[in-house]
């Protein structure tokens, strides 16, 4: 039975501020290093729609669009899934939950979005079924652990240029039978194929992805890129 290799966690210079790395580009990394699917998460917050004051809701879900389309027809090309997928801040924090279980049409019918807090985002999650996934949830930046919000945490989390604590996020997630994944969160170059997901079927969109996901809850998790190279 083959297996797939799916990133969870990349970002784009079309959008996140901090992405170095245009989307077709990364897409054409993810393809070289043989994965078959990638997230694109890109940053989801206030920060980022503030910039567009001008524009309306249509237009600025837009633009926060770019990267995942550009990706999506260069994956298209090369036979790679991209799926959509977002890293939620909650406003006026560092606090990130990665979000699946959506298409493009969900965000252009939820106008500020970006601005639920924990208790407006649980019951946001719950209406519509979307699965939340704590990011890197002991880095150093972070206020705390969502444990009655997220249903699991990003228990590997291969950015270089963080301690991510991963070892702590893991066992914290061991501990509460919580859904574990691993992302490389992508930024730069350098950054491809330190994380990922070993799954049993490629996922057909973002909600098939949530599903798998909800069934597998402990899938074999690619770290510091290779299969489930360390044993915590």
């Amino acid at each position: 039975m083959k297996d797939f290799k799916i990133e969870t966690h990349m970002h784009t210079s079309e959008v996140s501020r901090c992405g170095k790395v245009p989307a077709r580009d990364g897409i054409r990394l993810y393809h070289e290093l043989g994965y078959d699917g990638v997230c694109i998460t890109d940053h989801f917050f206030k920060g980022y729609f503030d910039q567009f004051d001008d524009l309306t809701w249509e237009q600025k879900i837009d633009r926060y669009l770019t990267g995942y389309r550009a990706a999506k027809d260069e994956g298209d090309k090369l036979r790679v899934k991209v799926i959509l997928g977002m890293e939620y801040c909650f406003p006026d924090t560092c606090d990130d939950i990665l979000i699946y279980g959506f298409d493009e049409e969900f965000l252009y019918e939820h106008e500020n979005m970006h601005l639920l807090n924990e208790d407006e985002l649980k019951k946001f999650a719950k209406e519509h079924n979307l699965l939340l996934i704590q990011a890197h949830p002991f880095r150093k930046m972070i206020s705390k652990t969502y444990d009655n919000l997220v249903e699991g945490f990003e228990v590997f989390n291969g950015n270089p240029r963080h301690d991510s604590m991963n070892d702590t996020a893991h066992q914290h997630a061991k501990g509460l039978n919580s859904i574990m994944i691993s992302g490389s969160d992508f930024h730069q170059v350098q950054d491809a194929g330190i994380g990922g997901i070993i799954l049993p079927r490629i996922p057909r969109n973002s909600l098939e992805f949530a599903q798998i996901l909800r069934e597998i809850k402990e899938p074999v998790l690619v770290r510091d890129g290779k299969r489930d190279a360390v044993v915590f």
